[in-house]
């Protein structure tokens, strides 16, 4: 089947309109669009009772301290978060480079800058703030940049995702080719990578993160160990009132520790400072506490 007979198929229909409404999004001033994808966030929120109730119990295990109602607002202004970060990854795939370079400062860019002048790998160590695609978009601006990605369930938005990536990132590299991302790195190349996902107890360690023991992947302390990159963390901060972004960059001397435990500890820290930060910008859509240690019961069940 072609391309263009696959997208005539009526069930690809929506998919065509949410795709052909990112890209109407890239040619919008930044405060129009950030203002459609809070709209759209609200949407979510007020349509989508189960994905609300994630929100709902994530939040509830990392501010215990916090009132009801202020969880109601941190809820609430999380999915208007998510909901820009969509139109946001309409703007990094479509978005001029000239638009996007006015929209970004880098604080901490001389350390990555100083790893390629002397060679060696970077390893940006990030994770699933709702800015990450944009910030992705906006650090290839600077640095020649690769990725690691997970394949999108669906064919056709994963065909359209990895075409829109490929024009700003060098390589894409699937989840699983570790082999793929150690010769990046070992070559001297900067790869983006995030292990603050569930892929349950098998490839993970129980680390804390604010406070709770969740499932983090253990991979980090292998990647960095056989490449000898440097390790870099990330953070695409989104400036309030539509300003723009800060990409925060900060050395992670202590990765690899030798223990993956220990590494995961520390990355961990390094979102939960960001997190506490700007609360409603990290992805707690996500069934981040899915995977519980033995005899713990998960807070989604």
């Amino acid at each position: 089947m072609s391309s263009l007979t696959a997208w005539l198929d009526p069930r690809q229909w929506p998919l065509a309109l949410g795709l052909g409404l990112l890209w109407l999004a890239a040619r919008l001033p930044l405060p129009m669009a950030q203002a459609l994808g809070r709209g759209l966030g609200l949407l979510a929120w007020a349509i989508l009772p189960r994905r609300r109730q994630i929100v709902r119990w994530n939040l509830e295990l990392c501010f215990p301290g916090m009132s009801e109602a202020e969880r109601h607002r941190l809820e609430r202004a999380s999915f208007a978060s998510a909901g820009m970060g969509l139109i946001e990854g309409g703007i990094a795939w479509w978005g001029a480079p000239e638009r996007l370079a006015g929209w970004v400062r880098y604080e901490g860019l001389e350390h990555l800058q100083a790893a390629r002048s002397a060679g060696q790998g970077v390893l940006l160590l990030g994770a699933h703030f709702t800015a990450l695609e944009i910030g992705g978009r906006l650090m290839a601006l600077k640095v020649p940049m690769n990725t690691v990605y997970k394949a999108a369930k669906n064919p056709h938005f994963d065909a359209v995702m990895r075409a829109r990536r490929a024009r700003y990132f060098g390589e894409l590299i699937s989840n699983d080719n570790l082999r793929g991302l150690l010769k990046v790195l070992k070559e001297g190349g900067i790869c983006w990578y995030g292990a603050d996902q569930d892929f349950g107890p098998e490839a993970s360690v129980f680390a804390p993160f604010f406070g709770v023991p969740t499932a983090t992947l253990a991979l980090t302390s292998k990647i960095v160990e056989r490449s000898r990159a440097k390790v870099i963390f990330t953070y695409p901060e989104r400036l309030p009132k539509a300003k723009g972004y800060v990409m925060h960059l900060v050395p992670v001397p202590k990765i690899p520790s030798g223990d993956p435990l220990q590494d995961a500890t520390v990355y961990n820290a390094l979102i939960e400072r960001f997190t506490r930060h700007r609360p409603e910008d990290y992805f707690w859509l996500h069934r981040r506490f899915k995977t519980r240690p033995t005899g713990e019961r998960s807070p989604y069940a």
